[in-house]
């Protein structure tokens, strides 16, 4: 791969990031400078295109006759593809992820961070107010969010989009630009997990996003106990109940006389389960998938949380395959799994579990295949020796 787009949060360090690996991989840097080049292929003056950068239409331009969003759109396109076609180039925003499409040779990386992380940030950088930083985070926010919608739909901003979307309130743009430097020019010796007891991997999933065998390969790429049906299997014996009657419930939401009786089997469950990954947390090297385990584990500094997604046709012919499904039973089953578990972390969390803000990495697993594993290992690494606590030397 030779060509990288970046997309970004206002404040989340895409530019910062996307500076520093052109650095280091020694790649041209279209940021501003793609405007530039779509103006002169357009030749209309920079202020025109400027005016409309990452900005949706206003109700004026889009009524007349000519709407200058046609040549802006026109120029982004085929400057982004010159640059593309070249290749060894970072580019930054614009919805250059969109206008590539599926041009080989290309990663797409996204970075995101939380509103409030992102404020202090920008305040410190650029020398405002908090109240001036968030007045402007919000503003770039929304006008970024318009642009994409209008010109290439809501689905353009949900992770299956991207390659990698990282959360730079839990990884550090230092760890971004190694670990994606490391990805688009791999080493032949990878980096070794530190050998601590500290190491514990939550991996959510969405249904048929992943291969069959990822956790397996991961946890024994990085010496890690994979916990995954066992933990049915150690919660129904705490609780004294059946393992069948234990999955009616298992990431599941609950439902209105659950919700009532404090008492009930899928209270006991949620509150059996968050003991029980505390319990392996506490003994460390473990893996474990599944059933809101980044959220248990959210305040435990040592906890690496990634998520697995992939585009739908990807997960379909998965599920075909390993269920022996048609296409539309395939699609069916994902829906309601999908829906399911989004259900199951809302009512018990109160998160969003498609949101990227609730994981350090959101990994496009039908993307990057076997290179998934590869960038897992290595950040997870990354965040084990940045989390390490000192050992205690005794007073002599």
């Amino acid at each position: 791969m030779n060509v990288l787009t970046v997309s970004r949060q206002y404040g989340a360090g895409g530019g910062e990031t996307a500076r520093r690996l052109a650095e280091a991989l020694g790649w041209e840097l279209l940021d501003r400078e793609l405007l530039h080049r779509a103006a002169a292929l357009e030749e209309v003056p920079d202020s025109e295109l400027e005016r409309l950068d990452e900005k949706a239409l206003s109700m004026t331009d889009r009524l007349r006759l000519h709407p200058p969003h046609q040549r802006y759109m026109h120029g982004l396109t085929e400057a982004a593809r010159q640059a593309a076609a070249r290749g060894n180039v970072v580019l930054v925003g614009r919805g250059t992820r969109q206008l590539l499409g599926d041009m080989p040779n290309v990663c797409h990386l996204r970075l995101v961070a939380p509103l409030d992380w992102r404020v202090q940030r920008m305040a410190l950088l650029e020398g405002r107010s908090m109240e001036q930083a968030r007045k402007r985070c919000l503003e770039v926010d929304r006008g970024r969010d318009r642009f994409t919608r209008y010109f290439f739909g809501a689905e353009a901003l949900q992770s299956e989009q991207y390659d990698l979307t990282a959360n730079t309130d839990r990884v550090p743009l230092d760890d971004v630009v190694a670990l994606v430097s490391q990805w688009v020019r791999p080493e032949e010796e990878r980096e070794k997990p530190n050998e601590t007891r500290s190491r514990v991997l939550t991996l959510s999933r969405q249904f048929g996003a992943g291969d069959i065998g990822f956790a397996l390969t991961l946890g024994l790429r990085l010496s890690l106990r994979v916990i995954d049906r066992e933990l049915l299997e150690y919660e129904a014996t705490r609780l004294g109940v059946g393992e069948a009657e234990l999955e009616r419930v298992d990431e599941r939401p609950p439902s209105m006389w659950q919700r009532l009786r404090p008492d009930s089997l899928h209270h006991r469950y949620v509150e059996t389960m968050g003991h029980l990954m505390h319990e392996m947390a506490e003994r460390g090297k473990v893996l474990l998938v599944g059933r809101g385990g980044n959220c248990f584990l959210r305040q435990r500094a040592e906890a690496f949380h990634v998520r697995l997604v992939s585009e739908m046709e990807v997960r379909v012919r998965r599920v075909m395959e390993h269920r022996w499904l048609r296409e539309e039973p395939a699609r069916r089953l994902i829906a309601e799994n999908d829906a399911r578990r989004q259900r199951f972390l809302a009512s018990c969390f109160g998160v969003d579990w498609s949101d990227p803000l609730e994981y350090h990495l959101t990994v496009n697993s039908g993307r990057l295949a076997a290179e998934a594993v590869d960038l897992v290992a290595a950040a997870a690494t990354r965040h084990w020796r940045r989390t390490e606590v000192a050992p205690v030397v005794p007073e002599v």
